[in-house]
């Protein structure tokens, strides 16, 4: 799978990371994407970051909100993930990006060995973590 990056990625490489935060998407108390919405600061800047087929989207950001939800069934939820060993408090080294034949890739690594690791589906428009 081939991608493309929408926007510009953030200077934050050799920055340390202040804050971080996901949006996920559950349908039925089941999550269905766990990361609708990537948050991430970087000095006193917020940025963001999400998939959607075969496009990686940055942009500039607020801090996020609390998302409002029409119905119980399916919902958006804020994670705050600023307690995360090794993210926040920590200098990102280096963003790589690559890809599969399925799947798009974007690795954050950080100063203490942590890597954030998104992996996004494209056949069904998921995307999930490791850390």
């Amino acid at each position: 799978m081939s991608f493309d990056v929408n926007g510009i990625e953030p200077d934050i490489t050799g920055k340390q990371c202040l804050g971080f935060y996901l949006i996920q998407q559950q349908k039925s108390g089941v999550i269905t994407d766990s990361v609708d919405v990537a948050y991430l600061k970087f000095e006193d800047h917020w940025s963001t970051l999400h998939f959607e087929g075969e496009t990686i989207f940055w942009k500039k950001s607020e801090m996020p909100l609390e998302p409002v939800n029409n119905c119980l069934s399916t919902r958006l939820i804020l994670l705050n993930l600023n307690e995360v060993d090794g993210i926040v408090g920590c200098v990102l080294n280096k963003i790589t990006y690559s890809s599969n034949e399925k799947t798009i890739f974007v690795d954050f690594e950080f100063t203490d060995g942590k890597t954030l690791k998104f992996k996004h589906y494209g056949d069904n428009d998921h995307t999930s973590i490791e850390y």
